[in-house]
Formats: C-alpha cells, structure tokens, sequence
C-alpha cells in the first residue's frame, strides 16, 4: 500500500512539471482564459498626476514619479536609472548632466510631499566646519570684539511643508523654516558659545510652470511673507518683515533666481532701548531690495552665484559662490565664499569676507 501511495504522488509530480514546463515554452492563451485571468486594476497601477500624493497608492506616486522624469530627464538617462531613482529614492548617477535639475527635483518632491514621516528640504542644508571670517565684531555693548576668533562652525538647517496642495492648477501653499548657526566652537576661553543665530520663518505659495518668453524657458514662480530675525532681546535685537516674489527661469544650461522683495515698514523707536519699533532701520540700505542667483549644475556638481543689492548710489549689497562637489553617494562637499553685508543679522552693517567648507546634507539642484 506504501509503495502503491509513493508511486502514485511520483506519477502525479512528474505530470505537473511536465506542464509547467509545456506552459512555459507555449506562453500563448486562449480568448476564454484570457478573460478568466485576474486584469490589473487601472486604480492601483495608472500615474494620477492630478491628484495629491497622499491620495495616491505607492504605485501609482511610483509611476507618477516616472511619467514627470521622463517628461524631464536628460536622455542619457536610462529607465533602469530613472526606476531606482523613483523606487528607491536614489540619486541619478553622477555622470548625468543636470540639464533639467529643478524639474527632476521637483518630481522627486512631489512623490514624497505627501508622506507624514517626510520634511521636505527648502534652501541648502550644510555644516561647515571650518569658517573663517573678517572684521569680527559682536555688535553688544557687554562683549568684547577681541574675546571672538576668527574660525567658527557654521550650519544651516531649512525644511518646509505643504499646508495645501493644488489650491488651483497645481498652486500649493507652504510653510518652511530656516535657522542659520553661526558657533564658536573653538574658542574654549569663552565657552564656545553660539555667537549669533538666525531664524526664518515663511509662508509662500508656488506654482511649477513652463512658459517661453523669448530665450527664458519659465521654470516656477513663487510669492510669500517671510520673516527674519535672531531671536535676540535689545540692544542687540535684529529682525524684518518682507512679502516676496520669485521668478526662476532657465537660458541654456543656466539656472536664473530673480527675488525682489517689499519691506513691511515698522514704528520708528524714539529710544532705541525700547522693545516695541524697529530694532534696524536701515536694513534695506546694507541688505539691498532684490537677490539675484544663477546657478550652473554639471554633472553632479553645482556652482551658483548670489548677488544682493539696494540700487542706490550710495552703493552697498552682497556676493556669495557656492561650489558643490560629491564626496559619496549620499553626501556632498560644499565650498563658500561670501563678501559684503548680511552674512548674519546682527552683523548686517559690518563688511565681511567669509570663506567656509564643508558638507552639504541637501543641494539646491
């Protein structure tokens, strides 16, 4: 009986791979199982680029994803490279050109603006170890100037959030905050404190868009309220209030950010130990009215010039150039330069030359 059983379930296995085996050499199916056969459901699978991300399902913010970068990328790029990039959150090789940076960052954004557990980055996220500055001053009637040294950490941190996304035809409102760090952690004979931080809080609006207006390739436009100031009591209080616009464009393998802005005007102090009124105002004549960057992406590095301005002819502003470079697949080295006014609020009015590197945590393309 033993015997007759394991001969029967012997006979019975050698038909089924005989089967599969047959099946697998003629994949071909009739009309009736074709129908009988489970069809996937366009609901799960097909991109919803009209919807938000957090009412789609995982394949379908995936597919999403892979629709806006092959919209994008540059065709160097392969779908096994534009697959993991979507699936895995990884970067694209080192080798690509950054032709569309911004769009490509965007894509990534939108499939991840959605989750809960996510912040997203707003500007550059960095920690520069070592940062050299010129014509160091306290600006605080308690402090001596010849107490601070002149090499210091500085770090920045900036994340925002969506409060709404596709208020109308993909408009979202968000939220962000940036706190810039400025710690003398060298100088153990003051404890190494944190000489200055700058806090900026905002909220803007911003909407995608790709206009041609003569040689400008219209990348996104962006409009807000922002706020900024170091948190300080006085005399050594620091802050201002702008609404502002936003206008980013491309001419060749260029990247342009025009940013004027509007100060909202505050009451004159009559002492200027009061805390109520304006702790500076002149800020507009050393911060200037507008920023201007250009940013040229290559390969995975990045180099970008910023330029501020008051317009006046008592002519005073900023310039800065920032040099990404990869260090790994994860992180980036970062290269700073800055001269003129504002590298901090309480030093607004002071000239300044800074030179810092470091590592950059998040990149701007």
């Amino acid at each position: 009986m033993y015997k007759s059983l394991v001969l029967a379930l012997t006979l019975i296995s050698a038909s089924l791979c005989t089967a599969t085996l047959h099946a697998e050499d003629n994949p071909q199916v009739s009309e009736p199982e074709k129908e009988q056969q489970p069809q996937p459901s366009d609901g799960d699978d097909a991109p919803v680029p009209d919807e938000s991300p957090e009412k789609m399902s995982k394949a379908q913010q995936q597919n999403d994803c892979l629709l806006r970068s092959a919209q994008t990328a540059n065709e160097q790029v392969t779908l096994k490279e534009l697959r993991g990039w979507c699936q895995n959150g990884e970067e694209l090789p080192g080798e690509r050109t950054n032709e569309d940076a911004l769009r490509a960052r965007l894509a990534l954004e939108n499939t991840t603006r959605g989750n809960p557990f996510v912040i997203t980055p707003h500007r550059r996220n960095y920690l520069l170890p070592y940062s050299y500055w010129s014509n160091r001053q306290w600006n605080d009637p308690d402090k001596d100037d010849r107490d601070l040294q002149p090499n210091e950490v500085k770090f920045q941190l900036s994340l925002k959030a969506p409060i709404k996304e596709n208020i109308v035809d993909d408009v979202t409102l968000w939220m962000a905050f940036t706190g810039t760090f400025f710690w003398q952690a060298y100088n153990s004979e003051i404890s190494a404190p944190f000489r200055e931080t700058n806090y900026e809080p905002e909220i803007f609006i911003s909407k995608p868009v790709d206009w041609q207006i003569g040689p400008l390739d219209s990348e996104l436009l962006v409009a807000g309220f922002n706020h900024q100031s170091n948190g300080r009591d006085v005399p050594v209080s620091r802050s201002w209030n702008r609404v502002f616009m936003n206008y980013v464009f491309k001419t060749g393998d260029y990247y342009w950010s025009v940013k004027p802005w509007y100060r909202i005007p505050e009451e004159e102090k009559d002492d200027p130990l009061d805390t109520s009124g304006d702790d500076n105002p002149d800020i507009e004549k050393y911060m200037g009215n507008f920023e201007l960057e250009v940013a040229y992406p290559f390969r995975n590095h990045v180099l970008e010039l910023m330029v501020r301005n008051n317009l006046r002819s008592d002519n005073k502003g900023a310039g800065r150039i920032n040099y990404s470079f990869p260090l790994s697949k994860r992180f980036k080295g970062l290269v700073q330069v800055f001269s003129g006014y504002g590298d901090s609020l309480i030093n607004y009015d002071d000239y300044e030359n800074r030179f810092s590197f470091g590592i950059l945590l998040t990149d701007s393309l």
